[in-house]
């Protein structure tokens, strides 16, 4: 699975690298953050704003998220 480490990249340089890295990453895919809640809160901005879904990893790590396709809607 690619993998997008963003530990040690400065916050105004996020929206650059992760639309770089969704442009061309096949999903699912792994975004790592790190702890700081403002990396997290970038990254998952752009993440919706591509329309695609995400998922932490792991119950035991909130620093690293896998991105999806949405699943589509189902009929009633």
């Amino acid at each position: 699975m690619k993998t997008l480490d963003l530990h040690s990249v400065k916050h105004h340089y996020v929206e650059e690298k992760v639309s770089k890295f969704l442009n061309w990453a096949e999903l699912p895919c792994r975004i790592v953050t790190g702890k700081s809640k403002k990396m997290k809160t970038l990254v998952l901005a752009i993440v919706t704003k591509y329309g695609y879904d995400w998922d932490f990893e792991s119950a035991h790590n909130f620093g690293s998220y896998i991105i999806k396709i949405p699943m589509p809607d189902q009929p009633e």
